[in-house]
């Protein structure tokens, strides 16, 4: 069957090929395209942190939360993962980043940078006794420092 003919019959079943991104598009973890750009993170600690590729719910950036939950099919793998130190999620994690982890005893600085800039405005989120989940926007690229406060 000529490839032609293989895509005229695809279509008419209703099979739509997958597409690969365009050499430098972005993408998030999935492979899927990010309409709204991609959100980075940037470990600047001497510890790791741990990053989400998903957040539930339309909240705005910054957005904290005492627990987070997986927002696609529960098949979905490696929903979680660590950020060492000095590593960027774009290429140690997820090309789409959308949340962070504050462990309970640390305070976190955070830089909320627009795409593209690095002297956006600083948030410090004080120490709790409780872990808290971070809403990272499409359009941030953060860095982050986590310090343990006694």
């Amino acid at each position: 069957m000529a490839a032609g003919s293989f895509a005229v019959v695809a279509l008419a079943l209703g099979v739509v090929p997958a597409q690969a991104a365009s050499p430098g598009e972005p993408v998030d973890g999935r492979g899927a395209e990010c309409s709204f750009g991609c959100s980075e993170i940037q470990n600047r600690s001497h510890r790791k942190v741990m990053v989400s590729r998903d957040w539930c719910g339309d909240d705005p950036a910054g957005a904290v939360k005492k627990k987070t939950w997986i927002c696609g099919k529960p098949s979905d793998k490696h929903p979680y993962q660590y950020l060492e130190p000095g590593e960027h999620s774009y290429g140690s994690a997820y090309h789409d980043t959308d949340s962070f982890r504050i462990d309970p005893g640390y305070e976190m600085h955070v830089q909320w940078n627009n795409d593209g800039e690095e002297d956006g405005p600083v948030t410090v989120y004080e120490k709790k006794g409780y872990t808290r989940w971070v809403k990272v926007a499409n359009n941030h690229d953060i860095d982050i420092e986590a310090y343990f406060k006694l």
